[in-house]
């Protein structure tokens, strides 16, 4: 019987009585007794069975589970390991920009002694084109700090945008292609160092992807909910795929860390939205804009402004005097577009340090410096020349500098900077 059991997969038929046995007691008791036990053998045979799926399906649970838990084991082993390899990456960026912003810092000052040594044209031309190269390269280390976690560590004093918009410039090549407007409306203080970089990375992108001979224009659009500082070239559009990636990475919606940036990476949109993020401003792009080219917005919101009189009047350095020669031909300098307005706002303060009720008189002196007598009644302010009307000399700016010196050390309240701060030396 086992042999057919076998060989029926768990069936048993029960074998027929042969003739002679058939109607006799014998027979029909030998018929009940192989009846149970095929009935039996069955039975036993379907326990088995049913043992045995049981078993099998335990061990298929089983394996299931531990290979879930294998797969889990190994995605936090792998986030782990991603996590020390992107803080060890982090770490050692910072390391590196860091050294780079102290050395830059120091050059920068070093550059700034030379100038106040050397009062020479062709000598400050030629420190100040070095100064500039400085500043550039404070700018891209400052982004790798940014990109690596790391902080903005340059004291500002509360700043107008007219100057914020100037800082920027002293950042990027061919600053004399930009045309600022004006706005008497300040930045707070904690946010002014993280305005004047994004600034300073959204001029870059439109002076670099616009013709050399082209303009960029800043201006501003004041609203109830703050003000917007617009930035506007004439070079090459951004494209729909364009917009759509870097509109990605400045809302945030990607987010790569700093070893997903690839051989050739890409910072300033990823700079501009770790600062926008961290301080609380917005920062867009639109194409096409009214000249054919590329938009960029900065969006500062009313609780990051305050206004000029609250706050203390907007320490000028060195690098930020540089900021506003433009080079010329044989050798001289000539004031850029920016350093007549701004002339105003440093005179003005300069002139706190007097007392009530001097203003300057007409004539210079020797080293081309306004002269300024006690008078008794006010009188009106000279008219504003006109942009490159008459070409700067260096002696002159130097001279202006230490005459000012003394004014922004009693006004300015800021801490001297160390060497590893980042930004112009005073």
């Amino acid at each position: 019987m086992l042999p057919q059991i076998h060989k029926t997969g768990g069936q048993v038929n029960v074998p027929v009585l042969s003739p002679e046995l058939s109607g006799t007691d014998v027979g029909e008791r030998l018929d009940l007794a192989a009846k149970a036990t095929a009935g039996l053998v069955q039975a036993v045979v379907r326990d088995l069975q049913y043992a045995t799926q049981q078993e099998l399906e335990q061990v298929r649970v089983h394996s299931a589970e531990e290979l879930r838990r294998s797969h889990t084991d190994a995605q936090q082993e792998v986030a782990r390991v991603q996590a020390n390899a992107v803080r060890s990456t982090e770490a050692a960026v910072r390391s590196v920009s860091s050294a780079l912003v102290g050395m830059a810092a120091r050059t920068s000052r070093r550059v700034s002694e030379g100038v106040r040594t050397h009062q020479e044209d062709a000598a400050f031309e030629t420190l100040t084109g070095i100064d500039r190269t400085v500043q550039q390269t404070l700018l891209v280390a400052q982004g790798w700090t940014v990109l690596a976690g790391g902080k903005l560590t340059r004291h500002w004093s509360t700043t107008a945008l007219t100057d914020v918009v100037r800082a920027a410039m002293g950042y990027v090549e061919d600053y004399q292609r930009v045309a600022p407007q004006e706005l008497s409306v300040a930045v707070k203080t904690r946010v002014v160092g993280p305005v004047v970089h994004t600034l300073a990375l959204l001029l870059d992108n439109a002076l670099r992807f616009s013709p050399p001979l082209s303009r960029v224009h800043v201006s501003f659009e004041q609203g109830h909910h703050g003000v917007t500082i617009i930035v506007d070239d004439s070079g090459l559009q951004m494209t729909p795929e364009q917009l759509d990636e870097a509109r990605d990475v400045l809302t945030s919606q990607r987010s790569d860390d700093i070893t997903q940036l690839g051989a050739l990476p890409k910072t300033g949109f990823r700079v501009a939205a770790a600062l926008s993020r961290a301080y609380g401003f917005r920062v867009d792009v639109q194409a096409p804009n009214a000249l054919l080219g590329t938009r960029a917005l900065l969006t500062l919101p009313q609780d990051l402004l305050t206004t000029v009189s609250e706050g203390t009047p907007t320490q000028m350095t060195h690098g930020d005097l540089q900021g506003m020669l433009a080079p010329v031909s044989e050798g001289r300098l000539a004031l850029a577009p920016t350093a007549v307005a701004l002339q105003s706002s440093v005179a003005s303060a300069s002139l706190v340090a007097e007392p009530l009720g001097t203003q300057a008189a007409p004539g210079t002196t020797t080293s081309g410096l306004t002269r300024r007598h006690r008078r008794g009644a006010p009188v009106a302010a000279p008219t504003r020349r006109p942009v490159n009307a008459e070409p700067g000399r260096a002696s002159v700016i130097v001279s202006w500098a230490r005459g000012t010196q003394a004014a922004r050390a009693e006004l300015n309240t800021t801490r001297p900077q160390n060497d590893d701060e980042q930004g112009h030396e005073a």
